[in-house]
């Protein structure tokens, strides 16, 4: 019986450290700490009842301890998607700003823009926020006239 958990214990490891590998958010990996502890318990011969309820100790506690410290150490960069990706960068008036509204040109996709400044085609503005289909800017630094 020992060998048998033994290779039970080895093969839980492998497999949640293999899903670990795909998924990589850490929590596969504590269920393959409880797995390596439990082993070392089926190697000492310790009752089987033993090595799992001491498996899903162990892997409670590292999920509750080691989880979020991980994923606190190891940060993923998050990348601007979608409209996200355009706050904070200037582009430059397509028309005069009639009524607050004026459009601008971004990779080739022309947006409607709203500003609370009369501004001419061609001056820069920033982007500031989305709202429905329509950006919100305001006029870029150098474009403001003293």
């Amino acid at each position: 019986m020992t060998t048998t958990m033994i290779v039970v214990w080895a093969v839980v490891m492998a497999l949640t450290l293999l899903l670990e590998f795909f998924t990589v958010d850490f929590f596969a990996s504590c269920f393959s700490v409880g797995a390596l502890v439990a082993l070392i318990l089926a190697a000492c011969h310790v009752n089987v009842y033993w090595q799992v309820g001491i498996f899903f100790v162990v892997t409670v506690v590292a999920l509750c301890t080691a989880r979020p410290l991980l994923k606190r150490l190891i940060k993923k960069p998050t990348v601007p998607t979608n409209v996200d990706q355009y706050f904070g960068k200037t582009a430059r008036l397509l028309s005069d700003v009639v009524d607050g509204t004026s459009s601008i040109k971004i990779n080739d996709v022309v947006w409607k823009v709203t500003c609370s400044v009369n501004l001419k085609q061609n001056d820069e503005v920033v982007i500031e926020r989305v709202e429905g289909n329509k950006m919100i800017v305001q006029p870029a630094a150098r474009t403001i006239k003293k």
